[in-house]
């Protein structure tokens, strides 16, 4: 076998004719090391578990909606279906389509040799409204209605220490996205809200293209990940680049749990906004098919433009609404995983300001003033097949 002791000995044994002193010693010595750690890398490559057969693809169902909190504005629901692909080697080796192949083999950081890759894709709508759901008209300076319906195509090449992902989203802002006949059908035909009125102020319609990129290290981590207690701590730094949402953001988990995943958490993914992805290394059968985990996150970051906030830069929509430039958010989870079939992220996201409540429109007696933070829960349910 290359890299045995036998041949290492053999290969500084065939030194002795170049000489018999110290320094030759010394030579042999660094030599010695050197083929032994080349070797090691060979030999002892990192195992990702790609034969097991819990490396399945995955059908991913999440909703994200503030009404757990009693509230009906500002963001106010999303929904999206995702398909993740099974875990591959390297892009060449995948049953992807050549133009995935192809980006995924030439946009950096995406096909690294100590890595494993999958693509994931998906459709999802987000809704947006003022807190006066009675109002027939727009009043200046608050939150128009906004709906969203965009499909994303998602890169991922992750392993143990390290994820990136690179994302395109496209669709379409306004009538176009249902997300009237949405909200109606929920809040009307099944009498699980206030029916809103002001559909018709809703913004202007214009495409959405949006892009993404994210890279993410382990900076620590304990314990055992398969049939013990482990943890770890991660940071995720992301771009976005387009018209619904262009920001800088600096992501912080910390997971803790039995027989977890190994890789990294799925965070919520409003449509467009979020990404679409699934950093998970295949569990091994030799670990117990359960696994339960805790979670809390934040992030951070410089919030840019967004058309539902600040206007159309496309169309003649200029109407925006006061907000804050840096924004903040905190996430807890707790996640249930069957490796076998199924898994279940059930989280709260609470969020900073992003409005200016003293100079969003002061409400009509007996109405809602728009709230000003974000904030939702979200259940993300995944069927592995």
């Amino acid at each position: 076998m290359p890299g045995s002791p036998a041949e290492i000995t053999k290969c500084v044994g065939s030194l002795s004719d170049f000489g018999r002193g110290k320094g030759m010693h010394i030579y042999k010595f660094v030599l010695v090391v050197f083929l032994s750690l080349y070797f090691s890398s060979t030999l002892f490559a990192e195992d990702f578990y790609l034969d097991s057969p819990r490396n399945k693809g995955l059908l991913r169902f999440e909703i994200d909606n503030d009404a757990v909190l009693h509230e009906d504005s500002n963001f106010t629901s999303g929904w999206s279906i995702q398909y993740h692909s099974l875990r591959y080697a390297n892009w060449e080796e995948s049953k992807a389509p050549g133009f995935i192949k192809w980006v995924g083999n030439h946009f950096p950081t995406l096909h690294g040799e100590d890595c494993i890759v999958r693509y994931g894709q998906g459709v999802g709508q987000n809704i947006l409204t003022p807190g006066d759901l009675k109002a027939e008209t727009y009043r200046k300076g608050d939150l128009p209605y906004a709906g969203t319906l965009t499909y994303s195509l998602n890169w991922q090449s992750f392993n143990r220490r390290k994820a990136s992902s690179f994302q395109i989203s496209l669709g379409v802002l306004g009538e176009e996205s249902f997300a009237e006949q949405f909200q109606k059908f929920f809040h009307n035909d099944l009498g699980l809200g206030e029916d809103p009125k002001g559909w018709k102020t809703q913004r202007d319609t214009e495409p959405i293209v949006n892009l993404a990129y994210q890279h993410g290290w382990r900076i620590a981590h304990f314990g055992d990940y398969h049939n013990g207690w482990a943890g770890q701590v991660a940071l995720s730094p992301s771009i976005h680049l387009g018209n619904l949402f262009t920001a800088v953001e600096l992501g912080f988990e910390l997971r803790l749990g039995w027989n977890i995943i190994e890789g990294f958490n799925t965070f919520p993914a409003p449509p467009g906004r979020g990404f679409f992805q699934a950093y998970h290394l295949p569990k091994p059968m030799f670990a117990s098919q359960h696994g339960i985990e805790f979670v809390l996150g934040a992030s951070a970051g410089a919030f840019i433009y967004s058309v539902v906030f600040d206007g159309s830069i496309i169309t003649d929509d200029d109407r925006d609404v006061e907000r804050e430039h840096f924004i903040y958010d905190g996430y807890i989870a707790l996640n249930y995983h069957y490796y076998d079939v199924f898994s279940i992220r059930m989280s709260l996201m609470l969020t900073s300001d992003y409005l200016d409540e003293d100079k969003l429109p002061p409400p009509l007696p007996g109405r809602e003033q728009t709230r000003n933070d974000a904030s939702f829960v979200s259940i993300i349910l995944d069927y592995h097949f």
